[in-house]
């Protein structure tokens, strides 16, 4: 009985070892099979996903430089139409040396105009003195009309008289647009001015002389 339970004993070692063996054998070649594949996986995955990525960064700046091209293109071409001189539009009929011209003449008539009223009623002579007058002109001689007072105010800026001064005449002087006035102070007949006025259109009455 012993011999044969030592026989059964070795037996059954044989089979272990061997069992054990195999195990070994496999884990052995196990991971070397598994790190082969994941090696060979990994390189496809990596590239499949870099492929999209390399397309988006690629297109989206020849995009977004097209985008800004247009852009560019666009101001520049409304900043040409702006920076054009606007000629005048010859259906309208409107004639630039006259236009000019009438801007010349008002703003001379805006200065001389200003230049009267800064001087203080100072002395003027041989200088229209403006109007608010339009249209043909007719000399009156009607006290307080427009014509008359303009009448006054040349005479009061030529002789250098105020408001109380004493009007003596206002008549014609010669022709339909030249009157003559006689004028002294306020209380002091005895210093008389004899004032010739001329009218010029679109200007007002002008003193041509003045005599005391």
């Amino acid at each position: 009985m012993r011999r044969s339970e030592r026989k059964k004993s070795k037996k059954r070692n044989v089979v272990l070892f061997s069992a054990l063996g195999a195990i070994l054998l496999a884990l052995l070649f196990l991971p070397k099979d598994a790190l082969l594949m994941g090696s060979e996986e990994e390189p496809t995955k990596e590239e499949t996903n870099k492929e999209p990525k390399h397309k988006v960064v690629k297109l989206q700046p020849d995009n977004e430089s097209a985008y800004e091209d247009e852009e560019r293109e666009e101001k520049e071409a409304n900043n040409q139409d702006k920076s054009k001189p606007q000629e005048p539009s010859e259906e309208i009929g409107i004639d630039p040396e006259k236009e000019a011209d009438k801007k010349k003449k008002a703003e001379k008539a805006e200065a001389e105009k200003k230049k009267q009223q800064a001087s203080g009623d100072k002395p003027v002579l041989n200088e229209p003195i403006g109007t608010s007058q339009t249209g043909p002109h007719t000399s009156s001689y009607e006290e307080g009309s427009v014509d008359w007072n303009e009448k006054l105010k040349a005479i009061r800026l030529a002789t250098g008289l105020d408001e109380n001064m004493t009007v003596w005449k206002i008549a014609n002087g010669g022709g339909p647009q030249k009157s003559i006035a006689e004028v002294s102070p306020n209380k002091k007949p005895n210093e008389k001015y004899t004032v010739n006025l001329e009218w010029v259109d679109e200007k007002g009455w002008m003193v041509t002389s003045v005599q005391k």
